[in-house]
């Protein structure tokens, strides 16, 4: 709602009914409650997550982004030393290359950066873990971890918020790259449900977390890390909420851990 002052107010309204003798409904009760600050909350909880995740990354995209740039410093001094137009064409199309490599890592990269709305929107599943991997894969190389996928079918489509579903699966996968140190798999699985579901998993080989930790995974500032905030699985639980979602983790020492996530399909 706007107010006199044209500011913009969250309100939450429980309506419920009252009943005569006859059991037929005579009058209602509405009870209203101002939950603006709640929201702004949560709002913050969530930049502060993202800008947590952002600062990890950085390491990693600069050394993806400094593979390139080396490409690019040799080959167009290649291209300056050369006058066979086949060689000139050859090196211009890897300079092309290494360029649009870069653009799509500081896009995807910026993308997670930029404070986003919530606005829900058609997109397709695939197209959003795709993305997410993009950005992580950095990182991953960095940690000697490579990332596998399995898609029963490219075409899954939901209504979202693609940029907030990539901060929850950037949150997972960085959480499964994070708990391998020494290096290993990660396997995302995608599963189509009855009733119009999709169970998307996140799969690590890492060392697990102990029962009497798991109970208390998301809780916020609660961590298992040493250099974490606490934040991201009450952010990503959130989110998936928001989606008409679910989400489960399970975890055994020695065998690694698993994060179940369901969405609502279109």
């Amino acid at each position: 709602m706007k107010t006199a002052e044209n500011d913009v107010i969250y309100a939450e309204f429980n309506v419920s009914p009252i009943y005569n003798e006859q059991k037929e409904i005579e009058s209602f009760v509405t009870v209203g409650r101002n939950i603006t600050n709640r929201i702004k909350n949560d709002d913050a909880l969530r930049n502060l997550d993202r800008l947590s995740i952002i600062g990890q990354l950085a390491a990693g995209v600069a050394h993806e982004i400094r593979n390139p740039l080396t490409s690019l410093k040799g080959f167009s001094k290649l291209l300056k030393s050369t006058t066979y137009k086949e060689k000139q064409d050859h090196y211009l199309a890897i300079i092309m290359d290494e360029l649009d490599r870069i653009d799509m890592i500081v896009n995807e990269f910026m993308s997670l950066a930029k404070p986003q709305a919530i606005q829900f929107e058609r997109g397709n599943l695939i197209s959003i873990i795709d993305s997410t991997i993009n950005v992580l894969h950095p990182q991953a190389l960095l940690h000697n971890v490579q990332i596998n996928s399995l898609y029963e079918k490219k075409d899954i489509e939901l209504l979202c918020s693609p940029n907030q579903l990539k901060q929850v699966f950037v949150n997972f996968l960085k959480n499964a790259i994070e708990s391998m140190p020494n290096g290993g798999n990660v396997h995302i699985d995608v599963e189509i449900l009855e009733d119009k579901r999709v169970m998307i998993s996140f799969i690590d080989e890492g060392a697990g977390i102990e029962a009497d930790r798991l109970r208390y995974l998301g809780t916020p500032f609660y961590t298992t890390k040493d250099k974490g905030i606490g934040l991201g699985l009450t952010v990503s639980n959130k989110i998936i909420q928001e989606h008409n979602g679910t989400m489960k983790i399970e975890s055994h020492i020695g065998k690694g851990t698993t994060v179940k996530v369901e969405l609502q399909l279109i």
